[in-house]
C-alpha cells in the first residue's frame, strides 16, 4: 500500500496526546512566516497538506474568512481528530479535516486557491505522483507554500541521529531521490526538481536559522522511544541516550537552546 510505512507511523496510539507538546512545539515556529508568503485574501479556497493537529490550518480559516474554506488532509486519524476538535473549540465552521493520502488519494474542497503545508510534504513515497496529484487539485495559478528542514547537519537538536541505531533503516525508493523523512528535502535543487516535474514553475527555496528556547522535556519525551517497540532493554538504553543528546542542549538556566534550521519553498502552479 501506498506510503504503508508512513501510515502506520503517523497512526501509532497516543500520538495526538503528545503532539501539542512535542510536535507542535518547533513546527509552530514557521506558523506566521508561511501565511506571510501565502498572503491569503478573504473567500480563497486553501489546501494544508499533511495537517497535523491542524494549527496552521485554523489561522488560515481566520485569513480567508467565512466566505473561504480550509480544507485539512493527513494521513493520521489521531491527529485529524485533534484538529476537528480544535476547530470546534474555536467555532471555525469554515475548515474541514480529512483522513487521507495526498498521494493518491481524491481531496475535496478544490480547485484551491493555495496550498500549504508545515513539514507535512516529505514523508511521500514517491514525491513527484504525489505533487502531481495535489497539482491536479489546483487552479492555474495558484500558489504552494510549505516548510521542510534544511539537511540534518544544520539542525543537530533533531533526535533521529541517536534513535535511528533502534529503527529499521527505511525502504529504498523508486524514483531515485532519498527516502521519506524530515530531511528528504534539505537540498533545494531535488525540491525543485520534484515540484518543476509535477507541473509547478517559480520555485523559490528560502533557507533561515532560528535560535529557539523552550523546556526540556517538551522536545525529548519517552513516547518517541516507546513507538520504536524495542525490548525493554533496549528501550532503556535508547531513553537513556536521548536524554544525553537533550543535555548537549541545555543551557545553565535548564532550558533547551536549539538553533533550529527550516527551509521556506513557494511555487506557482502552471
Amino acid at each position: 500500500m501506498t506510503n504503508e510505512r508512513e501510515r502506520q507511523r503517523w497512526n501509532e496510539p497516543g500520538l495526538a496526546a503528545s503532539w501539542p507538546r512535542r510536535g507542535e512545539s518547533v513546527t509552530g515556529l514557521t506558523t506566521a512566516p508561511l501565511l506571510e508568503l501565502l498572503a491569503l485574501q478573504p473567500g480563497e479556497r486553501v489546501l494544508d497538506v499533511g495537517c497535523g493537529g491542524g494549527l496552521l490550518a485554523l489561522e488560515a480559516a481566520r485569513a480567508v474568512g467565512p466566505a473561504g474554506s480550509v480544507a485539512g488532509f493527513d494521513i493520521s486519524q489521531p491527529l485529524a481528530q485533534l484538529a476537528t476538535g480544535r476547530a470546534r473549540d474555536a467555532a471555525l465552521t469554515n475548515v474541514t479535516f480529512t483522513v487521507g493520502d495526498a498521494q493518491t488519494d481524491e481531496i475535496a474542497g478544490g480547485p484551491f486557491d493555495a496550498v500549504e503545508s508545515q513539514f507535512g510534504v516529505m514523508f511521500f513515497a514517491d514525491p513527484v505522483a504525489a505533487f502531481k496529484n495535489i497539482r491536479r487539485h489546483m487552479n492555474t495559478g495558484a500558489r504552494v507554500a510549505f516548510a521542510c528542514w534544511q539537511p540534518a547537519a544544520l539542525n543537530a537538536w533533531f533526535q533521529g541521529s541517536v534513535l535511528a541505531k533502534y529503527a529499521p533503516p527505511p525502504p529504498p525508493t523508486e524514483h531515485g531521490g532519498p527516502p521519506p523523512g524530515p530531511f528528504a528535502y534539505g537540498d533545494a535543487g531535488y525540491v525543485r526538481t520534484i515540484l518543476e516535474s509535477a507541473g509547478f514553475a517559480s520555485v523559490a527555496c528560502r533557507p533561515e536559522t532560528l535560535e529557539v528556547t523552550m523546556p526540556r522535556d517538551t522536545l525529548y519525551q519517552r513516547d518517541m522511544v516507546i513507538a520504536l517497540r524495542l525490548d525493554e532493554a533496549n528501550a532503556e538504553q535508547a531513553w537513556r541516550d536521548l536524554q544525553s543528546h537533550a543535555e548537549k542542549f541545555v543551557g545553565a538556566d535548564g532550558q533547551l537552546h536549539l538553533s533550529v534550521a527550516p527551509q521556506f519553498v513557494t511555487a506557482v502552479a502552471v
